[in-house]
């Protein structure tokens, strides 16, 4: 039964409430009985003072009428008045006919001052309550005593008591019902969180946690919750196109390599036969692995998991870097290679070696696609806030079908099949700029050229 959150929220509830009752009975319980213990010790030492005065002014019959006055008045079997003398003979009295067992003066007396009084309370037979007892010296050495039962407290005690008693039965009652009202109102936002989790558990990964009303704890938690999500599905849905693309482009190379191998080996016997398909073999493995290696990086940044260093990148010399590596290889194929780039310095923050492939990978496809005596432009510029890396070619351009499928992983145009290549570059060219929170756009005319721009967050060396 204690096995829930709620029941034990309940339970802890209902103890509160429990605890904080019974200390508040307690302590009113304790004030109350002293204020009403004070209350009758003044009432006793004013009437002392009132009759040791008479004792003193009018003499002992006049003080034995005022407690005969006085016991009738307040009735003979609540209150006793005796007046002693200095061996504790009784001289005057009021009725003392239901006060049996009497005693004489306590031994305390001995040690009593003149201007101060002796309280006791004490038990006497055929008495259910308590008596409460004065001893006040008067004049010549007698002393007066008073006694009043103490039945009016004890029922007003026992009254309080039953009050507190059905209270704290109602508050216990009250704050269990509380209890399980407000454990359960806590738990209504994890239950529903539990109930989402266990649909998404089944394969609905589109199912999302609605944010409810329960409070921001709750809220925090779907949202948590959800954001696990959307990165569990985005690392599903990039294993599931990893996984199709490379089960789709991988078989064309395996088609090869076994269609070689069956040719040579149907061949008559031959060590060149056999080095030529050993070659092959080889080439088309590492193929094979480069294109695997690439897919997984691509899916790596995609998804997030790649953590990349964020150091301070010169952009100005990544563009001329880059064009003094492909330079070469632009003028071996008849192509004239231009750069523009500011004379100051433009910075970035992210990971060089990531940033040099994105951009080598649109010089490369540029170089690629541009026919012998065309043209190729890297160019840099920069705003306040963003830097634009630009690279233009005067080749053959994509097709408008083709060009926003271009950073699709394995996608290559018609006009592309025929050139070698994987389909991979420009996806692991946008992944790489993605991740550093930049763009890559595309422009083309069909046989005139293309036009592809990376735009990145410029940032200040100094901040």
């Amino acid at each position: 039964m204690l096995s829930s959150v709620s029941s034990r929220l309940t339970l802890w509830y209902t103890a509160l409430f429990a605890v904080l009752s019974l200390t508040a009975f307690t302590i009113i319980y304790a004030m109350l009985k002293t204020n009403l213990s004070q209350r009758m010790d003044e009432s006793l030492l004013n009437e002392a003072r009132e009759f040791e005065i008479i004792y003193q002014t009018q003499g002992a019959a006049a003080l034995g009428d005022e407690f005969r006055r006085e016991a009738e008045s307040e009735g003979t079997k609540r209150v006793f008045f005796r007046l002693l003398s200095p061996r504790s003979a009784e001289c005057i009295s009021s009725d003392l006919s239901g006060w049996t067992g009497l005693d004489p003066m306590p031994p305390e007396w001995a040690n009593l001052r003149s201007d101060t009084a002796l309280f006791k309370t004490i038990s006497l037979p055929g008495h259910p309550h308590d008596t409460r007892v004065i001893y006040k010296k008067a004049a010549r050495g007698t002393v007066i005593q008073i006694g009043y039962t103490r039945k009016d407290d004890d029922e007003l005690i026992a009254h309080y008591r039953i009050i507190f008693e059905t209270g704290i039965s109602a508050m216990l009652l009250l704050g269990g019902v509380v209890g399980l009202y407000m454990a359960k109102k806590a738990m209504r936002g994890v239950e529903r969180v539990t109930r989402f989790a266990t649909r998404i558990g089944k394969g609905d990964f589109a199912l999302r946690v609605a944010l409810g009303d329960e409070g921001r704890e709750i809220a925090d938690l779907a949202t948590a919750f959800n954001n696990m999500l959307e990165r569990i599905q985005s690392l599903v849905t990039e294993l599931q196109e990893v996984t199709n693309g490379i089960a789709h482009d991988i078989r064309s190379p395996l088609t090869r390599i076994r269609g070689i191998a069956e040719t040579t080996l149907t061949a008559p016997p031959h060590i060149d036969a056999y080095q030529e398909m050993t070659g092959i073999i080889i080439e088309e493995c590492d193929r094979l692995m480069g294109m695997i290696n690439t897919t997984l990086e691509i899916a790596e940044t995609e998804s997030g998991s790649a953590t990349l260093p964020k150091t301070l990148v010169d952009l100005t010399t990544l563009v001329k870097t880059a064009h003094e590596l492909f330079r070469p290889l632009a003028e071996d194929k008849g192509i004239l290679f231009d750069i523009d780039v500011p004379p100051e310095t433009l910075f970035t923050l992210g990971d060089l070696s990531r940033l040099q492939r994105a951009l080598a990978h649109l010089v490369d496809n540029a170089i690629k696609y541009t026919p012998e005596g065309g043209r190729l432009a890297i160019s840099a510029k920069a705003n306040r806030t963003n830097v634009h890396i630009s690279v233009a070619d005067s080749g053959i351009g994509i097709n408008q079908r083709d060009l926003p499928h271009v950073f699709e992983r394995f996608y290559r145009g018609d006009k592309s099949r025929s050139t070698p290549g994987n389909g991979l570059g420009l996806s692991l060219a946008q992944a790489i700029v993605r991740a550093h929170g930049g763009e890559i756009t595309a422009t083309s005319s069909h046989g005139t050229g293309s036009s592809f721009t990376i735009t990145i967050a410029r940032v200040s060396p100094v901040s």
